[in-house]
C-alpha cells in the first residue's frame, strides 16, 4: 500500500511540473505580445527576440562600435563574473543572517522556558 501511494505522489509531482514547465514557456511567449491583444504574431516574437540578442550584443560591445573583439569579449567575461560573485555574497549574507535571526529567536525561546 505504502509502495502504491508513494508511485502516485511521484505521478502527481512529475505531471504538476510538466504543468508549471508547459505554463512557463507559454509566458514566455506571450512576454512578445507587443499589442497587448492575447495573441503573438511571428513578427511580434521575432522583435521581441531580435531586441533581446541585440540588448545582450551591446553589453558585450564596450565601444558601442558594432563589432566584438577578443578584448571585449574578455571584459565583458570579467564583468560577468564580478556580478555573480556579488550575487553569490549577498546571496549567502542573505542566509547567514536567516540563520542568525534564527539562532536568536531559537535562544529567545529556549530562555524563556528555564
Amino acid at each position: 500500500m505504502k509502495q502504491i501511494n508513494l508511485i502516485g505522489l511521484v505521478l502527481l509531482i512529475f505531471i504538476s511540473s510538466n504543468a508549471y514547465a508547459a505554463d512557463e514557456s507559454v509566458n514566455d511567449v506571450m512576454k512578445a505580445d507587443q499589442n497587448n491583444d492575447g495573441k503573438v504574431s511571428f513578427e511580434e516574437y521575432k522583435a521581441f527576440h531580435d531586441a533581446e540578442m541585440r540588448a545582450r550584443f551591446n553589453s558585450k560591445d564596450i565601444n558601442q562600435d558594432g563589432i566584438v573583439d577578443t578584448e571585449e569579449k574578455e571584459v565583458a567575461k570579467v564583468k560577468l563574473q564580478e556580478e555573480q560573485k556579488a550575487e553569490n555574497e549577498a546571496a549567502i549574507e542573505e542566509t547567514r543572517q536567516g540563520y542568525e535571526e534564527d539562532r536568536k529567536k531559537r535562544k529567545r525561546h529556549f530562555f524563556k522556558y528555564q
